[in-house]
């Protein structure tokens, strides 16, 4: 070759690494789960409590659980929404679970118990089988670290209430059965002929005001109110734009009889052993997390663009030596993305070693390349980053859930440490370089 040296062998072993979480490796993929809608299902969940006092003395309270989670699946990349993962209680809880699952109706059991005394009046008022029903609002949810809130709008869709005469001397139908006013009905004991009424209404303002619901007519007597129950509806925050975890908060909703001031307001003639429900709503973020590396790409091996004829033939100092790692990334949140080097740069850059002779280090430039995703502070597309050890890890997001995006790693030594590199002939440059992916960031 006329003396020219020949080519430097060079050899980058390299690994990605996910941090956080549950890893597990299978056939070249790494897989990771992060742990911590509107319509919610299956086993409940313990939230955190959260003490209220009581607003007034000899008020009690109620605590009640809502629960829902966002468990993203990469093989059905459009499910984006919460589910409702609270179990059914009161009146869907029983003979009628089905109807209320083939209808999507939610609803739960308040606790609270008293007694009303019926008076029958052919009015539709206060004194027969009644409910006011609050507007909807807002709540809060603060995830367990304390450093992320999101809002979480809330919606009284409808209510039930089951009345049982206590003395048993009234008639077996206690209650009138035609349709209530500004509701309808969905789930009635109509016809049970067992003394006791009940029904569930659905508002026909679908929650978006104040409203009252009453029977016609209710037999006058002695009641004991043996369940009262509400039905919600959620509109839960964007769940892509949140980081795994659990997000917690909790209203508060007053219950009584008329003219005290409550949001649920059951009528005239009413005794509540609890006049305050509260609220508690837990959603928990379970993002999904995938990298898949072809089998083989574990080891990056430098060599010029187009070969070494150049060098070899001409003498002629390549600009660079490089090599392009593919890989495809599956995500439905935020990750960052940081680097470990077994030989660092000053200047933060991962490095290789000669292991034949003293040499200086070569400087890698390291940059990722991820299509569709981009820098969460910058909002800059996520297109040749740079990576060092002493940069803050990027954070990188995206408006979707990117299912198995094909991405890419460049290794490279620039410039004047190419010609340094080929000072030494027949030597080998080698160090490891570990790429981080960080699901919780």
């Amino acid at each position: 070759m006329d003396g020219r040296h020949p080519h430097v062998p060079i050899d980058v072993p390299w690994s990605c690494a996910v941090v956080v979480g549950c890893t597990r490796c299978r056939s070249n993929a790494v897989m990771f789960e992060r742990s911590p809608s509107t319509l919610l299902r299956g086993v409940r969940r313990a939230a955190a409590a959260i003490a209220l006092a009581a607003a007034a003395a000899g008020a009690h309270a109620a605590d009640i659980y809502i629960t829902a989670e966002f468990k993203p699946d990469i093989n059905d990349p459009d499910k984006r929404e919460f589910v409702n993962t609270t179990p059914w209680s009161g009146v869907c809880n029983s003979v009628h679970l089905q109807a209320c699952i083939n209808n999507e109706w939610w609803s739960i059991d308040t606790k609270v118990r008293g007694t009303k005394q019926g008076v029958r009046t052919n009015d539709y008022g206060r004194d027969s089988f009644y409910i006011g029903m609050p507007g909807p609002r807002t709540v809060t949810v603060t995830s367990d670290d304390g450093a992320h809130t999101f809002d979480l709008g809330v919606k009284i869709i409808g209510a039930a209430l089951r009345l049982v005469d206590q003395d048993g001397d009234g008639p077996t139908e206690p209650a009138s059965t035609g349709g209530a006013i500004n509701c309808n009905r969905a789930l009635s004991n109509t016809n049970a002929n067992n003394r006791s009424v009940m029904r569930l209404w659905l508002r026909q303002d679908r929650g978006n005001g104040v409203l009252a619901c009453a029977l016609h007519w209710l037999h006058t007597n002695n009641y004991a109110i043996a369940e009262f129950d509400f039905t919600y509806q959620l509109t839960t925050p964007a769940p892509l734009a949140m980081r795994s975890g659990v997000y917690t908060g909790m209203t508060s909703f007053r219950v009584g009889g008329t003219g005290e001031g409550a949001d649920f307001d059951l009528g005239n003639g009413v005794e509540l052993d609890d006049n305050i429900v509260n609220v508690h709503f837990q959603l928990e973020v379970q993002h999904a997390f995938q990298l898949e590396v072809p089998a083989g790409s574990d080891r990056a091996v430098l060599a010029p663009r187009g070969g070494w004829t150049q060098w070899t033939d001409h003498g002629i100092v390549p600009k660079a030596l490089e090599r392009e790692i593919p890989f495809s990334i599956s995500s439905s949140g935020q990750f960052s993305v940081s680097l470990q080097c077994q030989h660092a740069h000053s200047d933060g850059r991962c490095a290789i070693r000669n292991e034949t002779v003293d040499a200086p280090d070569a400087p890698l430039d390291i940059q990722l390349t991820l299509p569709g995703f981009r820098d969460a502070s910058s909002g800059a597309e996520a297109v040749g980053v740079a990576l060092t050890t002493t940069m803050a890890p990027p954070v990188m997001t995206a408006e979707s859930f990117i299912i198995r995006r094909p991405s890419r790693l460049h290794f490279a030594v620039n410039g004047e440490a190419v010609g340094t590199m080929l000072d030494h002939p027949g030597s080998r440059y080698r160090g490891d370089v570990t790429v981080i992916f960080d699901a919780d960031p």
